[in-house]
């Protein structure tokens, strides 16, 4: 019996005897026992199914790649694939305002009075780099939003406080140069958007000429090949088939840098996403890419299943179990500690 099997095996029975009802028993070793067996063998089986990265793709940052490099089943559902090839994404069209498209990227754009809206295609985050040429002085917006209703001059809400535009924009300021940078700061990290609009204010002239946006993604950390997962699903329903990968894809988005959370208490105005999340781990599941950015044990019942049978990102799945389990113990040992 393979090893996986019978360790199934051996604590569906311990489960089962700890509860005699059935269905709870089912329940209970489906969506945690056996998911986290699964993690923890893979510990001692991933080195036989990785292999070193390229050197043309990377991992987040300094974090290690540990995960596979090529998918574990290629074929025509590769398409439906929403992850991208690079850590490294631009946007693909550029729109005004009233979102009236100006033009495909890459092209340069002056921003001087108007808002720019580029749009990414599809959900990413991670933390964008504007290129630029100015003349005059003044600052340089950037305003973040899932959906085109929330583009604009302030970002839609990912803060926790529920008020519209409370996040805002981040401001830098600019002067006269050829060869103008700005990369927002990693605390400022944006977990989820696919709309960035740029914007200038001054109570001066100002000529502002966006040249290049690029930005590196933070999720997914120890996966140099995005889009190398170990499971696939194809039918002959076309929208079967999108609504599938798009579910794979969220759970990629929601796999996170262990020190990207949401801080906690909530701030007022703005965001900040540089809190650590409570594992020693390079990777860890949670609920949202977004907006919570925290592990729930409620979302890891319906998550993890589905990451089992689609990324495969066992890691980030036993990190995410493992804070739960940490957290009872604390709690039992103090439980003072309960809020």
């Amino acid at each position: 019996m393979a090893p996986l099997a019978y360790a199934a095996m051996v604590v569906d029975i311990g489960v089962g005897t700890i509860f005699p009802n059935t269905q709870e028993a089912e329940s209970l070793v489906i969506t945690m026992f056996i998911p986290y067996l699964i993690s923890v063998f893979t510990t001692f089986i991933s080195p036989n199914l990785t292999a070193k990265s390229s050197s043309s793709l990377s991992c987040w940052r300094d974090t290690p790649c540990s995960a596979r490099t090529t998918a574990s089943f290629s074929g025509p559902w590769d398409s439906y694939n929403y992850s991208p090839a690079s850590r490294i994404v631009s946007p693909v069209s550029i729109f005004t305002e009233d979102f009236t498209r100006l033009s495909s990227y890459p092209s340069t754009m002056n921003v001087s009075t108007n808002v720019l809206i580029y749009d990414f295609g599809k959900e990413v985050g991670g933390i964008v780099t504007i290129q630029y040429k100015a003349t005059g002085s003044g600052e340089l917006g950037l305003a973040f939003s899932e959906a085109r209703n929330w583009t604009g001059r302030a970002s839609d809400g990912s803060n926790g406080r529920y008020i519209p535009r409370a996040d805002g924009a981040l401001l830098t300021p600019v002067s006269t140069t050829t060869n103008g940078s700005y990369t927002m700061p990693d605390a400022r990290m944006r977990g989820g958007f696919r709309y960035l609009s740029i914007f200038t204010q001054t109570d001066h002239m100002i000529n502002v000429e966006v040249v290049k946006i690029t930005l590196e993604l933070s999720f997914q950390p120890t996966w140099s090949n995005l889009r190398a997962y170990s499971g696939y699903f194809h039918s002959s329903d076309d929208l079967l088939n999108r609504i599938w990968y798009a579910g794979a894809y969220t759970l990629q988005t929601n796999a996170v840098p262990p020190n990207t959370g949401r801080v906690y208490p909530l701030i007022g105005e703005g965001w900040r996403n540089d809190a650590w999340l409570g594992t020693k781990g390079h990777s860890i599941l949670v609920d949202g890419s977004k907006r919570d950015r925290a592990t729930w044990a409620g979302d890891l019942g319906i998550a993890l299943p589905s990451v089992f049978v689609s990324t495969g990102d066992f890691e980030s799945a036993r990190n995410a179990l493992q804070l739960q389990y940490d957290l009872q113990v604390c709690f039992l040992k103090n439980p003072s500690n309960i809020i």
